[in-house]
């Protein structure tokens, strides 16, 4: 992606009650730094934001549920251990210079939707930009071999979520998330 020509992603409820600006370049930023961090760096990830008519459509579809959610994964990778997150160090280096291997391996989707984002993000107190964050992040360590059916799955992936959001927000003396999404009043 060419970061210094992407326009902000915009989408508005179907409703027309709220409308969402996700900045690609920030999520994109997010993802590196998270990829780098768990590894999977030189794979290939895409990531997109719909309303929740799609979202609830995906979750049907691929999870037998008639419901809308917040991040949807899915993983083109399976992994004999989940990956655990080692803060990268700076600055990061493109995965890709020199080579000339073909095309990376893909790491998977990850599908958010920015209205359930900004529920949970209300009913926790704290930001859309920050909630559109950490779903990213869940999403990615699910692409990464984490789940959390089981209390010890669940604990090892709170705690990996828990590593990746604090350094996200102590890495440049603010969080790196601010901004990456916002509700257009």
């Amino acid at each position: 992606m060419d970061s210094d020509s992407q326009p902000f992603i915009e989408l508005t409820t179907a409703d027309r009650s709220n409308t969402f600006r996700i900045d690609p370049n920030k999520i994109e930023s997010l993802t590196k730094i998270i990829c780098a961090g768990l590894g999977v760096e030189s794979f290939e990830l895409s990531w997109d934001f719909v309303d929740d008519a799609d979202m609830q459509s995906l979750n049907r579809q691929y999870r037998d549920k008639n419901s809308t959610t917040d991040v949807l994964s899915f993983p083109q990778q399976e992994w004999a251990e989940p990956l655990e997150f080692i803060a990268p160090t700076w600055p990061l280096t493109d995965p890709t210079e020199g080579d000339d291997d073909g095309p990376p391996e893909l790491l998977g989707d990850v599908v958010i939707s920015p209205s359930v984002a900004l529920q949970n993000a209300r009913n926790i107190g704290h930001g859309l930009d920050r909630e559109v964050c950490f779903l990213l992040v869940h999403g990615i360590l699910h692409l990464c071999g984490h789940d959390h059916l089981e209390p010890v799955e669940e604990n090892r992936m709170t705690k990996e979520q828990q590593a990746i959001m604090g350094y996200l927000e102590a890495i440049d003396g603010a969080p790196l998330w601010t901004h990456c999404a916002r509700l257009e009043v």
